[in-house]
């Protein structure tokens, strides 16, 4: 057979060599060519593609290398043997079959190892893997992903996004946290909020980018009170969303904080972001002010020192896909959907009590919840029990179900330790700037004025019954569903609910 390389180049090494380089140059091409067609982003593409291939391709090129300096090395040293290759005879029936199985063979194991290569890949940014696989630690954070509204968006997709950056920076993260787990050094519960999450102009946005912003939106929220009634009341909620604007300079926002200022940056004095001391606005037209919280002055050194954010959606939606909800919130969406009978009586209070009771683990916590309500009803309803025993025992798997998905007892996971920054009744959320103490050098106040955001309505008597085609609504006179006198103007919401 005639040799048209030299004679160096023909040896096992960098024959080997050769085909690693040459079959995952192929295999790039072929991922470029599924990315190109494909109706989904894949974050890791980008890192497959122009990092890991692209390594195992320079490996191949390596060992061809090597190959030829060895076979060059052995030729000086007059220790190279001579090689012949095998020949094949295609007139030969036998040597013909040989051939089509060899090359039949090559063709199928590669379309196997790239089909096979891909779907691993894929599998590395599916929930199951996430959730299940290599982090069991996140256990609670998949279950109630599982059960959320974004519950069919991958984890990579928020968490890594495309290109190698934030797939890099993750990877390394993960190894530390598997050597942490395997030693049993994990914290519990697990640091919130995360450090280094991607920016959700990055993530967020590529869904909840609106054409047309919303200036007002009208809600009815129906919860129960925790009387032995549990009397159903219904609050009429207009969210003050942001302020209209026709602009062709710039895209419409989502709501006030992104409408108004082109950007807040802001200083926390702890890791939770609960305490903010120092706010800086800059708003749409240059003009920038700074706030600072009364009797906590941070200066802008002191701010510069404790690292400042520029304020983003996880700001405040920071429990946007993974909610752990507090068992009152939990009672009025399951008493609302009749999972739990309304007609039970004090069932929300009790429930409520069940639900954040404090359990060793998840299985003592399904035989206490449903102790407790037996044990309630039995003795202080014993005619009732026995009636309403079917109602009882739903309640019961509806509670256990719920308490499954936003408890844990071993990760200390409830919704004391992850808080939702989107509202002000349980935790600070809003408060956290708007609390009325916050002042500007200049005297301005970031203010806690409730209809600065949302507005309590309600209908105005029978005003709205002279026409039928309109209808007339007012501002409660007194907010609160309860009667707790002015407390309500002077105390923070979540002070009492949280």
């Amino acid at each position: 057979m005639q040799q048209r390389l030299p004679k160096v180049f023909y040896n096992p090494v960098s024959l080997i060599g050769l085909v690693i380089a040459a079959f995952n140059v192929g295999f790039i091409v072929f991922l470029l060519v599924v990315e190109a067609f494909s109706k989904r982003a894949h974050p890791y593409a980008d890192l497959v593609i122009w990092v890991i291939l692209p390594a195992l391709v320079l490996v191949g090129v390596v060992l061809f290398i090597f190959g030829i300096r060895r076979e060059r090395r052995k030729e000086r040293e007059s220790a190279a043997a001579e090689r012949r290759f095998p020949t094949f005879d295609f007139n030969d029936p036998k040597h013909r079959t040989t051939a089509v199985v060899l090359v039949t063979g090559f063709l199928f194991l590669s379309l196997l190892y790239a089909f096979a290569g891909f779907k691993a890949y894929e599998f590395t940014e599916s929930k199951t893997f996430c959730g299940t696989m290599c982090h069991q630690v996140m256990g609670p954070e998949f279950r109630s992903h599982s059960f959320h509204a974004h519950a069919e968006i991958a984890c990579a997709d928020c968490h890594v996004g495309p290109g190698a950056k934030y797939f890099l920076l993750y990877k390394l993260k993960g190894t530390r946290q598997l050597i942490d787990v395997i030693f049993d050094r994990y914290p519990r519960p697990i640091p919130t909020p995360v450090a280094d999450l991607r920016p959700s102009q990055e993530v967020c946005e590529n869904c909840h980018g609106p054409k047309h912003q919303i200036n007002q939106r009208l809600e009815s929220r129906n919860f129960f009170l925790s009387d032995k009634q549990n009397t159903r009341k219904t609050i009429n909620l207009l969210l003050r969303m942001g302020t209209p604007e026709l602009t062709t300079h710039r895209p419409p926002k989502m709501h006030w904080h992104s409408s108004t200022t082109e950007e807040i940056v802001y200083a926390a004095s702890d890791e939770k972001r609960a305490r903010i001391p120092w706010i800086r606005v800059k708003r749409l037209d240059g003009k920038e002010r700074v706030y600072r919280l009364v009797g906590a002055e941070m200066s802008d050194a002191e701010a510069a020192k404790a690292g400042p954010r520029r304020m983003d959606c996880i700001d405040c939606h920071n429990r946007g896909g993974h909610p752990y909800d507090p068992p009152q919130v939990i009672l009025n969406t399951l008493l609302n959907l009749k999972l739990v009978d309304p007609d039970l009586p004090e069932i929300k209070r009790v429930a409520v009590k069940a639900l954040d009771a404090e359990y060793a683990s998840r299985e003592d916590a399904m035989k206490g919840i449903d102790s407790s309500i037996r044990s309630f009803y039995k003795t202080t309803y014993p005619d009732l029990s026995l009636k309403k025993d079917a109602a009882i025992a739903a309640a019961i798997g509806a509670l256990q179900r719920s308490y499954a998905r936003s408890y844990d007892p071993p990760m200390k996971v409830s919704w004391k330790n992850f808080p939702d920054n989107r509202g002000h009744r349980f935790s600070p959320g809003c408060f956290r700037c708007h609390d009325g103490k916050h002042r500007s050098d200049d005297g301005a106040v970031l203010s806690r004025d409730c209809s600065l955001c949302h507005l309590l309505i309600e209908r105005a008597g029978d005003a709205g019954a002279a026409r039928s085609d309109r209808a007339v609504f007012e501002v409660m006179k007194y907010p609160h569903p309860v009667n707790i006198g002015d407390a309500w103007k002077e105390t923070l919401c979540h002070e009492c609910h949280g």
